[in-house]
């Protein structure tokens, strides 16, 4: 019997808390099991994070009794069948084994409740569909009965079924999140029905398309996962002006800095005119931080070539005026021209240094309150960019030659 490493890959105080939950089903004549990417990491030999759990006794049973005989709660409920406890301060998810049915491609599925062997065939990819038993006679036995554990070893993403991706067509997305993260390739099969199933990118809601979005740039490697759904076709499939050379070129750009990932979405879409830009955020259902930042990228887009040619410090403060940081961020690491991705990168570290001399020292030198301290403020920034002030002294002498020269 194969036995996933649930002691290695569980710390300590969350292998307690699974133990005591498998042992407080038994006793209510249910069995538990880990399921999903927990078992899959634990197998990879990764430490598991999210603690998802499923039974074939409705949750909605089983989760109160749980939480009683472990001292917790009871949260959230889903129409899915599914709750959320808190064992221990602890959040974890109880599903009950269901089956699904999907009335038309991008529908939210119809559920009903299954056994444990429905539940797995219904998922998305056979490295996702294992679980390990917790109860206390065979915890960690291994329940792989859509041959994950083989894909494991070869490296594989495989979907179940051939009408996977129509069913639900961000599993498009997630291929390329997983292959991504993983280092895996998609198997022959399942990347032939990704491409023939492209178009179903389009029955994706927006909300559900922003939301998968924002767990690829949740990534370890961001850059990495979008420049894998490029590569694709899925994120073309969305907005065929992903599919450009230079959205490539940006990722693969981007790919060598650390960017938030409100600035990585940028990235994303600085190759695409600004009308196209916003566009896509209307298509994703963007957030108004994120069409912010887009519509900071797209004007800094607009002036690459004037960033490209300043000279001075204080002429790219003038051009970036008002962008939000992470669409400077985007625009250093995407922009096509290399002297403009150094004059930004140039602002940035600049905009991070501690300013020289603080308000209340303006005001102590003679500046007035208000709007006339952002001023000096900006105006010294600007000489500190282009190292015509270097330190503290040099700053108090071109504050008083300023406010010199306005008395005359």
């Amino acid at each position: 019997m194969a036995i996933a490493p649930l002691h290695s890959a569980l710390d300590e105080r969350d292998l307690e808390t699974v133990r005591r939950l498998g042992e407080a089903a038994a006793g209510a004549g249910a069995e538990l099991w880990l399921v999903g990417g927990s078992v899959r990491d634990a197998l990879l030999g990764r430490r598991v994070v999210d603690l998802d759990l499923v039974s074939e006794r409705p949750a909605a049973d089983l989760g109160p009794a749980l939480a009683d005989v472990l001292g917790g709660s009871v949260g959230a409920r889903s129409q899915f069948g599914t709750l959320k406890l808190r064992i221990a301060g602890r959040a974890i998810d109880l599903a009950t084994a269901r089956t699904e049915r999907y009335a038309k491609p991008g529908a939210l599925p119809t559920v009903a409740p299954g056994d444990l062997h429905a539940d797995l065939a219904r998922r998305d990819f056979s490295i996702n569909a294992m679980a390990a038993s917790l109860h206390p006679d065979r915890f960690g036995a291994l329940l792989d009965t859509q041959g994950g554990a083989r894909d494991l070893e070869r490296g594989l993403i495989r979907a179940l079924h051939e009408r996977s991706f129509q069913d639900d067509a961000t599993r498009m997305l997630r291929a390329a999140r997983y292959a991504s993260r993983l280092g895996f390739a998609i198997e022959p099969a399942t990347l032939g029905w990704i491409e023939r199933d492209l178009a179903y990118a389009q029955s994706i809601s927006g909300p559900r398309l922003r939301r998968e979005i924002e767990r690829m740039l949740a990534e370890p490697a961001p850059a990495r996962a979008l420049l894998t759904a490029v590569q694709l076709g899925v994120l073309p499939a969305i907005d065929v002006g992903l599919g450009a050379p230079d959205v490539r070129d940006a990722l693969l750009q981007a790919m060598s800095r650390k960017l938030s990932g409100l600035a990585l979405l940028g990235a994303l879409v600085y190759a695409l005119p600004r009308e196209r830009a916003s566009a896509f955020c209307k298509r994703i259902a963007a957030t108004k931080r994120q069409m912010l930042v887009v519509e900071g990228v797209g004007r800094l887009r607009e002036s690459e070539a004037r960033l490209a040619v300043a000279r001075l410090g204080g002429e790219v403060d003038l051009i970036v005026g008002s962008a939000p940081r992470p669409a400077v961020e985007a625009a250093a690491a995407a922009a096509a021209s290399p002297m403009a991705r150094r004059n930004l990168g140039r602002w940035l570290a600049a905009s991070q240094t501690r300013p020289l001399l603080d308000g209340e020292e303006l005001m102590a030198l003679g500046v007035e309150p208000g709007r006339k301290v952002g001023e000096m403020q900006r105006a010294l920034r600007h000489v500190v960019m282009d190292r015509i002030v270097t330190g503290r002294a040099e700053a108090v002498l071109f504050v008083l030659k300023r406010l010199q020269e306005k008395e005359q």
